[in-house]
């Protein structure tokens, strides 16, 4: 029994195993790949602006201011040419005369029109001024722009308009039917008077500081001073207002404030 037994387990032996039950197979989980986050770009750095230092307002050396018989001259001539027909319309009217005032309104509107915006704008100066031979020149030695020449002009105009417009209001304050209409025209006046008493106030707290300038010549940073004649070429209008320099000059209205200054120590 023992060789049989030997027999049959070599037998046993030669059959092949059955093979291992088979491993499962793990399926391998996709690992998550983290996003690489974009990387900034360098701010780009800027690199600071230069202040630029504001120069001071100051006359020019090379020009000096007109004297004080140019500067009277100049604003007589002016308000004269600019305002004379509107006067003399308005005080026509207020004699009680009627008439259609449309022509003679124009007529007087004319001048007006030439002296305070054509000639400022084409030449950057008045009637007055050429006759004086002066000018406004700003910190930089040019003409400052022309609405400073329009808008200094103006201040006669609102101290008539204002003036007007009180005594209107004034007169038909008295009257209850028209007494609403007298305080609109009350308020307007005071609305318009404020500009030329504002102008009067800078004025005199310029000349305090030692300053010969207005409201409109420090808004504009400009100084009224002494012109030379220009050259006119061919130009017949300009060389017939350049012309009126000569005139002036004869009359002493070109000089400066420095010869009136050494005038007064002469005397």
């Amino acid at each position: 029994m023992g060789l049989l037994e030997k027999a049959g387990k070599i037998k046993d032996d030669d059959k092949p195993k059955k093979a291992a039950a088979k491993a499962k197979t793990v399926k391998a989980k996709p690992v998550k790949v983290a996003k690489a986050k974009p990387v900034k770009k360098a701010k780009t750095t800027r690199e600071p602006r230069e202040k630029k230092v504001r120069e001071p307002r100051v006359m020019p050396d090379n020009f000096k201011l007109a004297g004080k018989a140019g500067i009277f001259a100049r604003k007589l001539v002016d308000m004269i040419v600019s305002y004379a027909g509107i006067v003399g319309l308005i005080a026509y009217t207020a004699s009680g005369a009627f008439f259609n005032p449309t022509l003679f309104l124009v007529g007087a509107a004319i001048p007006l029109l030439l002296n305070m915006i054509i000639l400022p704008l084409k030449t950057n100066r008045t009637v007055g001024m050429f006759l004086t031979r002066t000018r406004f020149v700003n910190s930089k030695g040019n003409h400052p722009h022309w609405t400073h020449l329009f808008l200094s002009n103006m201040t006669t105009l609102f101290w008539l308009i204002g003036l007007s417009a009180l005594l209107m209001g004034t007169a038909n304050m008295s009257d209850p039917a028209t007494s609403k209409e007298g305080k609109s025209a009350i308020a307007f006046a005071v609305v318009i008077l404020l500009v030329p008493l504002a102008d009067y106030i800078v004025t005199k707290l310029r000349k305090a500081n030692g300053h010969t300038q207005n409201m409109y010549d420090t808004l504009y940073g400009c100084w009224y001073v002494v012109a030379e004649r220009a050259d006119t070429g061919d130009n017949r209008w300009m060389s017939r207002l350049e012309s009126l320099g000569d005139w002036g000059e004869k009359k002493g209205w070109s000089g400066s404030a420095t010869e009136d200054e050494d005038a007064e120590s002469n005397d």
